[in-house]
Parts: C-alpha cells; sequence; structure tokens
C-alpha cells in the first residue's frame, strides 16, 4: 500500500496521543510502521495500522521503549559526568602534587598550587557531584 501524507500525520499524531513524547522515537516508530504498511498489499489504512500497532506490541510497548530511551540518555549523562569529574580529581591531585614538591624544595608559589588545587575543588568538582546528585534524583522520579 502506498502512504498518502495525511496517513503519516495520523500516525505521528496518534503516536503523540499515546505519550510517546521522544521526538527520535516518534520518529522511529513513524519510519517502522510506515515502512511495514508499505511492504503488505492490502489497501486497507485501518487494518494495517492496527496489525502494526500489534506487531510492534501496541502503545504500552512505545511506552517502554520511551522509559528505556530516556534510561539510555540518562546513563549516557552520568557518565560523561563522572569522567569530568574523574579528570577535574586528576587535576586536583596534580596540583597537589606540585604543591607539595615546591613545599619541599622550599620554592616559591607553593602555596599558589596548594590554592589552586583548592579553588579546582570547590569551583569544579563540587558544582559536578550536586550536579550529578540533582539528575539523578530527577530521573528518580520520573
Amino acid at each position: 500500500m502506498e502512504l498518502l501524507e495525511k496517513h503519516i500525520t495520523f500516525i505521528e499524531n496518534s503516536l503523540t496521543l499515546y505519550g510517546v513524547e521522544n521526538k527520535d522515537l516518534r520518529e522511529d516508530l513513524v519510519d517502522h510502521i510506515c515502512t511495514y504498511i508499505e511492504n503488505e498489499e492490502l489497501n486497507d489504512f485501518n487494518l494495517l495500522y492496527q496489525q502494526a500497532l500489534q506487531k510492534f506490541g501496541g502503545y504500552a510497548s512505545f511506552q517502554n521503549l520511551q522509559l528505556e530511551t530516556n534510561f539510555q540518555k540518562h546513563a549516557r549523562q552520568i557518565i560523561t559526568i563522572n569522567k569530568l569529574k574523574f579528570s577535574a580529581g586528576f587535576v586536583v591531585i596534580l596540583l597537589l602534587v606540585m604543591s607539595l614538591v615546591f613545599q619541599m624544595m622550599q620554592w616559591p608559589y607553593a602555596n599558589a598550587w596548594l590554592l589552586g588545587a583548592l579553588l579546582v575543588s570547590v569551583l569544579v568538582i563540587l558544582p559536578i557531584h550536586f550536579y550529578a546528585r540533582y539528575k539523578k534524583s530527577i530521573h528518580k522520579y520520573s
């Protein structure tokens, strides 16, 4: 069956109506449903649309797909935040070691290295840590 623009619009609107909010997921689902309908030989759009929905698990399955998509997106954000925290922690350790070396050799600016380590800790690591906790608490309730 060849789909018309009104059929595609109907599919998009019905997915939106039934709660598929993620735009990328909705576009993928519309593409899969349209491909299924176009590959069938019947000309009854309503029947093919219902078959496609049942083939893909129905609207409840779409909700589960959306939840899984949100979990994966959240997991990628947490991984990125953890990498950033690790990198900032490495910089802090490097600054502390430099401060210690300068202190032991009694070179000038030993306190500046120590102050740099404290500033990175307070201005970078702590805000990132609290932002990650905030994102986890939001995601827990959604």
